[in-house]
């Protein structure tokens, strides 16, 4: 009776460690932590693990520094090019009032070929979490 019993713990505890084991790594505490930002901060998910935000993205490709980048930044290091026409800022008066201009097509994409290819090759080699 006893040695169904140890039997029968043990295989629990078996089982038990290889379902533990088996769990995909998720966003860890301690990256929180270490940089200050919630989960949120580098995850679609507000718990953490899962899909990355751009932010999360180049956080990791950056080697996991203790500063998580800024979206401007991690766009930059993403290879996203970002252009702004001051103009679209200026502020008017009240009394004139223009309509809008229709936008502009860019003539340049806003991401670089080779930037594109770069980050394309990161990413079919990036492993996730």
């Amino acid at each position: 009776m006893r040695r169904g019993f140890l039997v029968g713990l043990v295989l629990i505890i078996a089982l038990a460690l290889v379902l533990v084991a088996s769990q995909p790594t998720g966003a860890l505490p301690e990256y929180s932590e270490q940089t200050g930002e919630p989960c949120a901060g580098c995850h679609i998910s507000p718990s953490g693990g899962g899909l990355r935000t751009p932010r999360g993205q180049a956080w990791v490709g950056s080697g996991r520094p203790g500063v998580v980048p800024n979206l401007t930044d991690s766009l930059v290091l993403l290879g996203v090019r970002l252009t702004v026409d001051e103009a679209d800022f200026v502020a008017l008066s009240d009394e004139v009032r223009l309509p809008p201009e229709a936008p502009e097509v860019p003539s340049e994409p806003a991401v670089i070929p080779a930037q594109a290819e770069e980050l394309r090759s990161w990413l079919r080699t990036y492993a996730g979490n």
